[in-house]
């Protein structure tokens, strides 16, 4: 079995979870806000280490013109945003999200706050 993959998280992707806190607080609370992201951490640190290629590139992303970050469905409505670096054996986080969230208005407002 090869070593774990090490996770990072990128500077857009701690806003991300800023923001998907508040867009899951807004419609569920803050109770399910909470749990949602702690059960996210847990499948992303259970899977990903070992399985880094376990979600194709993304066709959200792959339309705006950025082709080298995957997207995985973690569950009915969340998703993740990553790239897999082989040479340093690393997978970068990019966005966490909810589906019912644009993924172009998001970016661009947490563009604007970087």
């Amino acid at each position: 079995m090869s070593k774990p993959f090490s996770i990072v998280s990128s500077p857009l992707f701690r806003l991300s979870v800023q923001r998907f806190k508040a867009f899951l607080s807004d419609k569920y609370g803050e109770q399910k806000a909470a749990d949602t992201l702690t059960a996210i951490q847990q499948r992303i640190l259970q899977h990903l280490p070992n399985t880094p290629e376990i979600a194709p590139i993304s066709e959200r992303l792959f339309a705006l013109g950025i082709t080298e970050y995957r997207q995985w469905q973690l569950d009915g409505h969340n998703l993740l945003f990553y790239s897999v670096n082989e040479q340093q054996h690393q997978i970068e986080l990019l966005l966490s999200m909810d589906s019912r969230q644009s993924l172009q208005k998001l970016l661009f407002e947490l563009n604007l706050l970087l």
